[in-house]
């Protein structure tokens, strides 16, 4: 809130006071000057007086820094400057004195700085202060020192000319009344419309200050007057850099020129002085001032770089979409001619003599690669139907058991070794999309050791980042991070067959990527999409002891706790 200045009407009167007084005392310094041998020498009172009132602008200057109250402290000067003219009377002549109009000036500052009551008041006090001047002619008790001239008129005279000077008086004070009220009135409506216009240009400032397009307005030369902050935030450029350029220096590359009065959209490239290449989207729109009369433009633009390459994302999403499914009808139609052409070759090889080696060997390569053929269409398929399933609470240790189980008992000469830190963790996942995840990496490290190496499986829990297997876990975390992370469980999948290098595996999820003569590329594809879909985060790279092999780690969220993608723990 701004405090109001109270000193300012305070030294406008005390300013005005010191030239009536200035003019006073000159006009007496030069009618004693003109005509000193005419008439008597003016009293000395009447300089005190005069010193008097210097002294008391003096006093009330002085004491303009610790003024509360201003219309007090005004309501006071007033009284004592009629006092003072009441005084000013007395000295040069009482009821004859020319200086009665002095007494307009009391109230004309009542109606301009105080309020109706006390401007009343005032007007009474000063017609006192006349009468009791008046009565002075009659008993004057400092007559022997400053005497007052007898009243030489009739009492029907005295009447008459008290009439006349009381009822201008308070004629002109009801018309000063009349025109403060209304000059109050006035100053308080153009107070509340000032107020309100400086609301609207606030809320107008903050509503253009808060959008997150950029605005800019040109006179009708494209200079550029104002830009909001969005708008110098998507050009990054300071404002004074761009107020009074032309709008094309600015923004290479908008049209040469604005032929009609509509609206006008575009797109262009614009280049931020780091090098940075934005898409923007603009439209000019006519700066209407009064009269429909053309004023300038104003130019609205967003950065749509984000946008253009999300719609880019999504155009290229539709057509793989639709490819996907052109593709996954063809490979569901080539699959039903393959199996006849399969049964037909295993017809014909059973038909041919045995002796016919040659036919015999080209029948089964003809059958081995049909059944690759096959392999292939299946794994295709399976690509192409990576839909979200229902999600059940799932025991993943007990699941993972039951495929180790099956692994050992159809690969006797592959070492399989389990650790796992519990015998239960429940996960939200849907069982067969959860067992195609550990077929294909069961599957993968096998065909690393050649169905004769060891694969080693462990499991373990993690809480707040920490293994619950670690010595003084929560030592290392402090007290505010406990339980800020969910619980997962670990698993890992560690073969010791060659290992594969740190190029192949941030590849090695990509489709349709393989290092295998006789492989689709789409195994480790799907296990990560699954892997994704049920919540889960799967890597694969080179084993933590150094020695050869690769380690599949898959991490999964604890049953309740899955709402997002957990991060892989280190």
């Amino acid at each position: 809130m701004k405090i109001a200045d109270h000193s300012n009407p305070l030294k406008k009167l005390l300013a005005f006071r010191l030239l009536l007084v200035t003019l006073l005392l000159g006009a007496l310094i030069i009618f004693e000057l003109i005509w000193a041998h005419e008439s008597a020498p003016i009293p000395i009172p009447l300089y005190c007086f005069i010193v008097l009132t210097y002294l008391l602008t003096i006093f009330y200057a002085l004491r303009l820094k610790n003024v509360d109250q201003r219309e007090r402290f005004i309501n006071q000067q007033l009284l004592v400057d009629a006092t003072l003219i009441a005084g000013l009377l007395y000295l040069t002549g009482g009821f004859y004195s020319l200086f009665f109009p002095l007494f307009y000036f009391i109230i004309l500052g009542g109606t301009i700085y105080l309020k109706r009551q006390r401007t009343i008041a005032l007007l009474f006090y000063c017609t006192f202060l006349y009468l009791l001047i008046i009565f002075a002619h009659f008993y004057n008790p400092f007559q022997n020192f400053l005497p007052l001239p007898p009243l030489l008129s009739s009492n029907r005279k005295i009447i008459s000319q008290l009439f006349f000077n009381l009822t201008p008086f308070y004629l002109a004070a009801f018309i000063l009344g009349f025109i403060a009220k209304e000059r109050l009135d006035t100053r308080r409506r153009l107070q509340k419309v000032t107020s309100d216009l400086k609301e609207f240009q606030d809320l107008n400032e903050h509503i253009i200050a808060s959008i997150d397009s950029g605005l800019i307005t040109t006179d009708q030369q494209l200079k550029i007057n104002s830009i909001n902050k969005a708008g110098s935030s998507i050009l990054n450029l300071k404002k004074k850099n761009i107020l009074d350029c032309k709008l094309n220096e600015i923004i290479s590359g908008l049209p040469p020129a604005i032929e009609n009065q509509g609206r006008q959209r575009h797109e262009l490239i614009y280049q931020q002085p780091e090098g940075n290449q934005l898409v923007l989207g603009f439209s000019f729109t006519p700066l209407i001032k009064s009269h429909n009369r053309n004023s300038g433009w104003i130019l609205i633009f967003q950065d749509l770089t984000e946008l253009k390459e999300i719609e880019e994302q999504l155009q290229a999403a539709g057509k793989m979409a639709a490819i996907g499914r052109l593709s996954a009808g063809i490979a569901h139609e080539i699959r039903n001619p393959l199996a006849a052409i399969s049964g037909s070759i295993e017809i014909l090889a059973k038909d041919l003599p045995a002796k016919d080696e040659t036919h015999q060997r080209l029948l089964q390569i003809v059958l081995k690669e049909s059944a690759r053929l096959n392999n292939l269409i299946t794994d295709f398929l399976g690509f192409s139907r990576l839909d979200g399933k229902e999600q059940i609470s799932t025991n993943i240790i007990a699941m993972l058991q039951d495929l180790v189980f099956l692994f050992r008992s159809q690969f006797p000469h592959t070492r399989f070794n389990e650790n796992h830190s519990v015998d239960k963790f429940l996960i939200k996942a849907n069982p067969e999309q959860l067992e195609q995840i550990f077929w294909n990496i069961f599957k993968n490290a096998l065909e690393a050791v050649d169905n004769c190496g060891e694969i080693n499986i462990s499991s373990q829990i993690v809480k707040n980042g920490i293994p619950t297997n670690s010595p003084n876990q929560h030592e290392l975390l402090p007290a505010s991070a406990i339980d800020s992370k969910p619980t997962l469980v670990k698993i890992k999948i560690c073969d010791n067959g060659p290992g594969i290098s740190d190029e192949i595996a941030q590849e090695i999820f990509e489709p349709f990527f393989t290092t295998k003569t006789a492989g689709t590329g789409l195994g480790l594809y799907i296990a990560f999409q699954l892997t994704r879909i049920n919540n889960g985060n799967i890597l694969l790279g080179k084993r933590e002891d150094e020695t050869l092999g690769t380690c599949a780690q898959v991490c999964f969220p604890e049953a309740g706790r899955s709402d997002q993608v957990p991060a892989m723990p280190t």
